[in-house]
This record gives C-alpha cells, sequence and structure tokens, in this order.
C-alpha cells in the first residue's frame, strides 16, 4: 500500500469537509508514528536504556492503532484514541523516562490546537475535554520533580532533548497550518465551484452567467466591440421527459452540452439557465457570424442519436434566438430580453431554426 492510500484510509462515503480532516488525521498518525520511532531508536542505540526503548515502541504502536481506526471508519474514535495515547505517552516520558527538564511536556501544546483543528464543529464537547486535560496535565508535569527517572540525563542531553521538543512541535504546528491552509483553499474552490456550475450539465448556471456575463456584456461596451447573444431552447423537451423519462431528457441535456462546448471557442461563456434553456455570450462576435455558429449548433443537435435501446434512438431538435448589442443597449438583461424575442420568433416559426433579433424587427 502506497503512501497516497493509507492518507486516504477511512475518507470513503465522508463528505468534503470530513474527508480532508481525516486525512490530516492520517498524515499527523504518521508523523507521530515516525518521531516517536525515532525516539525509541534515540533510547534504545543512543542512551542505550532497551526498557524504555521497547515502552516506547509499545506507544509507536498504539499511534499506528489510530490509522488502524480510521480505516474501520471509525474517524471520531481514531482521534479521541491519538489525543489520549499522546497525553499519556507525554505524562510518562515527563515523570517516569526522565524529568520535566527534558521538556516534554510542551508537546501538550498542540493538543488544543490539533483538537479544535481535527475534530468537527458538532464534536465540541471532546475539543473542550481533550483541551482542558493537556492544560491541567502541562500544568502537573511542569510542577511536579521526578526524583528518580528510568534514564538519568546530563544537562546537556537534557537540554538537547528540550531543543528537539521545541524542534518537532514548531514543525508540526506549521504542517499542519499549512495542510488546513491548503484544505481551506481547496474548499473555497469547491464551493465556488459548485455555486457557479450546473450539477448535470456542468456548465455555467443562471447565477454564474448573469454576473460573468455582465463583466463580458460591459467591456464590450467600454471598447466598442460587437457583443451577441444566442439563446437556445429545446423543442417538445417535455414531451421527451414524458414518455421516455427523465434519465433520457438528461441523456439529451448532456449530448446538447456536449455539441455547444464543441463549436464555442474558449473565450465564450456558456451556460443552462433554465431546464432546457441555454446560452451562450460571445464577445467580439458579430451577430452574422454568430449565426453561423448557431446553424452549426442546430445542425449538430438534429444529427444526434440518444440510445434508447440496442434498436431504438431518440431525435432531438432546438430553436434559437440570437441577439447583438447596439448603441441602444446599455444593460445585459436588455440584449437578453431581444434574444427571448428572437427565440419567440423561431419557435412561432416552426421550431428547429435560427431566427437573429434584427429579422423579426424588420
Amino acid at each position: 500500500m502506497n503512501l497516497k492510500k493509507i492518507i486516504n484510509l477511512g475518507t470513503s462515503k465522508q463528505s468534503f469537509s470530513s474527508a480532508n480532516r481525516t486525512r490530516t488525521m492520517n498524515i499527523i498518525g504518521l508523523i507521530t508514528v515516525v518521531i516517536s520511532l525515532l525516539y525509541s531508536l534515540n533510547y534504545i542505540l543512543l542512551l542505550q536504556n532497551t526498557l524504555v526503548g521497547f515502552i516506547n515502541l509499545g506507544f509507536t504502536i498504539a499511534y499506528l492503532c489510530t490509522i488502524a481506526f480510521t480505516a474501520a471508519h471509525h474517524s471520531r474514535l481514531a482521534k479521541i484514541w491519538f489525543f489520549s495515547v499522546l497525553m499519556l505517552h507525554l505524562l510518562v516520558c515527563t515523570n517516569v523516562y526522565v524529568t520535566n527538564a527534558s521538556g516534554f511536556h510542551l508537546y501538550y501544546f498542540l493538543v488544543p490546537t490539533g483538537a479544535f483543528l481535527l475534530f468537527e464543529l458538532r464534536e465540541r464537547l471532546e475539543q473542550v475535554s481533550l483541551s482542558l486535560t493537556a492544560l491541567v496535565l502541562f500544568f502537573y508535569c511542569e510542577n511536579t520533580p521526578n526524583d528518580a527517572p528510568l534514564i538519568q540525563l546530563s544537562d546537556q542531553m537534557n537540554h538537547m532533548l528540550y531543543q528537539s521538543v521545541v524542534f518537532f512541535t514548531m514543525l508540526e504546528v506549521i504542517f499542519v497550518l499549512y495542510i488546513f491552509a491548503k484544505q481551506i483553499d481547496k474548499n473555497e474552490k469547491q464551493l465556488i465551484l459548485q455555486a457557479s456550475t450546473d450539477s448535470l450539465t456542468q456548465l455555467a448556471n443562471r447565477h454564474h452567467f448573469f454576473t460573468e456575463g455582465k463583466s463580458l456584456f460591459d467591456d464590450a461596451v467600454e471598447k466598442k466591440l460587437p457583443f451577441t447573444l444566442v439563446l437556445l431552447d429545446l423543442d417538445f423537451f417535455k414531451k421527451i421527459n414524458d414518455q421516455h423519462g427523465h434519465l433520457v431528457g438528461d441523456k439529451c441535456l448532456i449530448e446538447v452540452t456536449s455539441t455547444i462546448k464543441k463549436l464555442c471557442r474558449e473565450n465564450d461563456l456558456c451556460a443552462r439557465i433554465g431546464g432546457e434553456e441555454f446560452i451562450v455570450a460571445m464577445p467580439n462576435t458579430s451577430i452574422q457570424d454568430a449565426e453561423k455558429v448557431a446553424e452549426r449548433m442546430r445542425e449538430h443537435i438534429e444529427a444526434c442519436k440518444i440510445n434508447l435501446s440496442e434498436s431504438s434512438k431518440l431525435t432531438c431538435t432546438a430553436s434559437f434566438g440570437l441577439a447583438d448589442k447596439t448603441q441602444s443597449t446599455t444593460e445585459l438583461k436588455d440584449l437578453l430580453i431581444r434574444a427571448d424575442k428572437a427565440l419567440y420568433v423561431a419557435k412561432e416559426s416552426g421550431r428547429n431554426c435560427v431566427k437573429p433579433y434584427y429579422q423579426q424587427a424588420a
């Protein structure tokens, strides 16, 4: 099993936020296992104290159980277990292995930070309980001398251990904050995507279209560039849903989306603004050029074959209304009204056709 799979253990079927917390717990668990293992090797090889080394290896195995709990989808238990083992370990380190001069109890500062970052908001009891326990144990270790430690250390060795504790504490805080900053950024991008994208077609949704479309339109007005809207509506779409079901209807929408994307340029803004209604904003495009693109879209949509069964296929058509920016057009919504009027003319003319606004206005 590679490192990425270990980090993702227990994240399946979790929400986006919960999965991120579980991944972070797995990362912290792995880091703690490595640090604990390094200390164990230090006790055995450098300090030549096999007893302490093997006791510490026991704690290392206990940290590994954290990942086992998350793999079994017991993420809440995994976090409680991890922090409980950590606090017990620090107590043993400070009051059994050595003395508080080693600074092991400084690791207690990690507990409140970790608890509030890793536990869900609804798990307030665990956050507060673990933080208060860490606070009490820190002051207990700080004010309780150990007159008979298992390892007798010189002042120099105590100082080295103290520095290692500060180093690893700062390293873990920096790493955890970096991970969470990265996850917050990822969450924000995910939320922005969800808020601006139609879930079925993955096109821009109505809200995003009017936000981005207004910006594109205003830019065209300022620079006195052409700007055209293409509004299309699938013909008799309700009949398709009623006769063949909504799954077939969804297939039609996805197929139409694919056609629109293929024929649009990179700087065009495509969106689904209604059930079976789509719109394309074409910056720096005349209504004549947009009409040619719309005609190709109409032909491609008409040529699409939606599989109903091995021997049965469904075809669909679309009607198009176009409108371009003129001197009297100052708002995007005015342009949309004109495109909608042109679309109405297309439907009245028998559907499956393209009608620019200037034709029906003439």
